[in-house]
């Protein structure tokens, strides 16, 4: 876990455990790169955990990722609300996954 982004409250759970953390606060551009490297890998754990059909493990890791893409939000000054309602109108403009569409061609109409 070292030299890694961590949750806010992941020092203070070693430190209950009597162990010391040396920590750092990242500049903007750098938490940036960092963010998005964490997400890759809790992106990289999800999938893992869908193909083993690991169903607990596969939700706790998507909760993984909401938190850091919220984190991301945050850092391009983006409300959850604000996020939320753009999220909304999407599905509501091009609907969801629900269905399984496969796009597999999109022709001219012949006259």
């Amino acid at each position: 876990m070292c030299g890694k982004l961590v949750r806010d409250n992941i020092p203070k759970i070693y430190e209950s455990e009597g162990k010391v953390c040396v920590t750092e606060r990242l500049e903007m551009e750098e938490y940036a790169e960092r963010l998005l490297e964490v997400l890759d890998g809790k992106m990289q754990d999800f999938k893992s955990a869908f193909e083993m059909q690991d169903d607990e493990n596969a939700v706790k890791e998507i909760a993984e990722v909401v938190e850091v893409l919220y984190a991301v939000l945050n850092l391009i000054g983006v409300e959850k609300e604000s996020f939320e309602k753009i999220r909304l109108a999407k599905c509501q403009k091009f609907g969801g996954y629900d269905n399984r569409v496969l796009l597999k061609e999109v022709l001219e109409k012949q006259d």
